[in-house]
């Protein structure tokens, strides 16, 4: 078997069990080895370089945060430590702590090396290039990007050119801000984290360097946040003025990305956002 040989051939031990687990966009597996150890192995049918993109990031983050250490990863598979899932209860305070590590790690570009996928939908990050302000990063790479995904997938079928350009001007205003970039997780909701007996480890990652309240404003979305985490992170970041109606510019991204990816389900949570900025 394909994933026998696989797994020999990065972690050198036989295989005892597979237990298939639902990640949603790919086949996943938790993978007992004869030496009693486990490893989590995610599969995709076509061959790119989507997972090896997905270990490089795990690197990167995993030099200033807990991710899972990556075994191997090629065109079509990815193996990791297994981290197993466990009650810890300063959880929040040390998510809090720890995101905001991960934004002091800053650069001078917005971007980062290489375009990678947020969920199932591209993310282009602008390989380097010289872009540095963040309105002009964040709206044409962000947001007029998954407006016109949407407008070809059929799922903006009325809307008003007029209101995108009214739109890109109100985002221009609101993002008129000095940023540092900093190095974000790119999809930071409550299921990208695994709470373990040592702490908060960080998975599934759309990493870039922006500004950091963009990681921020995604926790407000679905919510698992806690008091403890926003006052951890403010520690280290100090929430700034006019945070409260920017958010809505960085949550209207993940609403527009779950509009690609799930269908027009999502349009009311769209048109809130869009309706919020409108109203600035």
């Amino acid at each position: 078997m394909y994933l026998d040989e696989l797994i020999q051939e990065f972690t050198h031990q036989e295989i005892n069990t597979y237990q298939s687990i639902g990640t949603g966009l790919f086949d996943s597996y938790k993978v007992n080895l004869k030496n009693g150890s486990n490893v989590f192995i995610k599969i995709q049918k076509n061959s790119n370089k989507d997972l090896i993109h997905e270990a490089e990031e795990l690197r990167i983050l995993g030099e200033r945060v807990n991710t899972p250490n990556v075994i191997a990863s090629t065109d079509n598979c990815i193996i990791l430590e297994w981290i197993e899932q466990s009650y810890y209860p300063a959880i929040q305070r040390e998510l809090g702590r720890d995101l905001s590590k991960l934004h002091l790690t800053q650069n001078d570009y917005f971007g980062f090396i290489f375009d990678n996928k947020i969920g199932s939908t591209p993310q282009k990050n602008t390989n380097k290039k010289n872009i540095y302000g963040w309105a002009d990063f964040f709206w044409e790479h962000r947001i007029k990007f998954q407006i016109l995904l949407a407008e070809s997938n059929g799922l903006l079928p009325n809307f008003d050119y007029q209101k995108i350009s009214n739109l890109k001007n109100k985002i221009y205003d609101l993002l008129d801000v000095e940023v540092v970039p900093s190095l974000l997780h790119g999809d930071l909701w409550k299921g990208n984290y695994i709470c373990s007996q040592s702490g908060p480890y960080f998975i599934d990652s759309a990493a870039y360097f922006g500004h950091h309240e963009a990681d921020l404003a995604l926790t407000f979305i679905f919510g698992g946040f806690s008091n403890e985490f926003y006052e951890s992170y403010h520690k280290v970041f100090p929430k700034e003025k006019n945070f409260e109606k920017r958010k809505h510019v960085y949550m209207l991204y993940h609403s527009l990305n779950h509009l690609n990816i799930f269908g027009k389900t999502y349009i009311s949570l769209v048109n809130c956002h869009l309706d919020s900025i409108h109203k600035m």
